[in-house]
């Protein structure tokens, strides 16, 4: 079995190649250095409002994790559809439910080569 990238892209792609991507969807602008809305309690969490959080969720993580490689889950041991490494240096991880009970993505650009002035945060879906 050959090496395969999220969506079946036919190469291990970076965070640059990606964020255009995102700009089909008006949920999806960019505020600055994150995406969604601070909420004022930490700069490290915003939020993006939707009718439908999980499918809003998803397609957030489709696009801006498409041609990642899967990683192996250090919780559990097992290769996780949800977590991805990028070309750069960039993690994405995709929980359907975070702690606060909506789906979140956290973007690590901590050890990203080309974070593309984004800086690491936690996106919940509301």
């Amino acid at each position: 079995m050959g090496l395969t990238y999220k969506g079946g892209a036919k190469h291990h792609h970076t965070l640059k190649e990606n964020l255009p991507n995102l700009d089909s969807n008006p949920l999806f602008q960019r505020h600055g250095n994150h995406y969604g809305e601070t909420n004022g309690r930490s700069a490290k969490v915003t939020t993006i409002k939707s009718d439908d959080p999980i499918k809003t969720a998803q397609e957030f993580f489709d696009k801006i994790g498409y041609g990642g490689k899967f990683m192996i889950n250090s919780s559990t041991g097992k290769l996780d559809q949800n977590l991805v490494y990028m070309n750069d240096g960039t993690i994405i991880y995709y929980r359907v439910n975070s702690k606060s009970g909506s789906p979140a993505i956290s973007i690590n650009v901590s050890n990203s080569r080309e974070n593309c002035g984004l800086r690491t945060h936690k996106i919940h879906f509301i």
